[in-house]
């Protein structure tokens, strides 16, 4: 069994989910089992990758139902961690994390909180039990599964009539998804990057390459979002949308204007659209970007 380390919001856990279900693909190995244990103790965040179709071999687990392995393994992971990378600069942890991987690989772990590198199977062949823990954000790593991706990240709910209404209008205009991050981002000294002129540049940017662009607007700030002095006709995200209906919204729309988010990564990523034009970020982050392996060279990329 695989047994995966769930953690963060929404987009970090289909990162999680994404790359365990990568590694049972090429291993063949029989189960996937979520340890929710830490996103359970998180007071922003909460599971919710049950609103997903998901594969048949994905289980829940309960606490300590891993099995002595998994709990053997995250032990050993954790102490290694510890003593080698923890408390380290963001690219010092990263370098080490990286050196650290054929270890990690040879005891059965896949430990990637710092680097974001493609993840090698070769020395998990060695196993039938691994342990994996890390965020996982690697544009080229989900694009390898991405039809499967498609499929299992399904809704398993049905959704309300005044969704689907708002996803028919999203097909027949060339609507464009704009995602807003603000909540645990404002001022927040590393993530805090997206400014508003960053928006109302790219809203400028679809608006010369699309003939009647509709911009829908998504966020997690919509009260602030709502003062914002838009040069555009804008449609505004229902605020009593759960996360899941809000993600199946902006796969909906045709192109993208996203924020240093997972979320909006998402977003864009499932999206069907043959076409589509995504506008991102050029810095993900303050300070030493790590998450270069999040960028897809389709995008367009503008100063923020």
């Amino acid at each position: 069994m695989i047994v995966v380390k769930i953690k963060g919001g929404l987009g970090n856990q289909m990162f999680q989910y994404a790359m365990a279900r990568k590694i049972q693909l090429e291993l063949s190995i029989d189960r996937i089992g979520l340890d929710i244990a830490r996103v359970n103790e998180d007071r922003q965040r909460e599971f919710s990758l049950h609103h997903f179709r998901l594969c048949d071999s994905v289980s829940i687990l309960e606490e300590n139902s891993g099995g002595a392995v998994a709990r053997f393994q995250e032990d050993l992971a954790g102490r290694l961690v510890s003593y080698f990378v923890a408390g380290r600069p963001e690219a010092v942890a990263a370098v080490r994390e990286k050196k650290l991987e054929k270890l990690f690989g040879l005891l059965g772990i896949v430990q990637k909180d710092h680097y974001a590198g493609v993840e090698s199977a070769a020395l998990l062949k060695l196993h039938k039990n691994i342990f994996i823990n890390g965020w996982f954000q690697n544009a080229k790593a989900m694009e390898a599964i991405r039809d499967v991706l498609l499929s299992d990240f399904e809704n398993v709910q049905e959704m309300t009539r005044e969704i689907e209404n708002t996803a028919k209008q999203m097909e027949e205009t060339e609507s464009v998804c704009v995602h807003i991050r603000r909540g645990d981002y404002v001022n927040h000294p590393q993530f805090g990057v997206c400014t508003d002129a960053y928006y109302f540049h790219a809203m400028d940017k679809m608006a010369e390459k699309l003939e009647h662009p509709v911009f829908y607007i998504f966020s997690d700030g919509m009260d602030a979002v709502k003062t914002l002095p838009f040069s555009y006709p804008v449609v505004y995200d229902n605020p009593g949308h759960d996360n899941y209906e809000s993600l199946y919204l902006m796969t909906k729309c045709k192109h993208f204007i996203i924020s240093n988010s997972t979320f909006s990564w998402w977003g864009q990523f499932l999206s069907r659209s043959a076409d589509k034009i995504v506008i991102a970020p050029e810095r993900w982050c303050n300070g030493e970007d790590g998450y270069r392996a999040l960028y897809s060279e389709q995008w367009t990329l503008l100063s923020v």
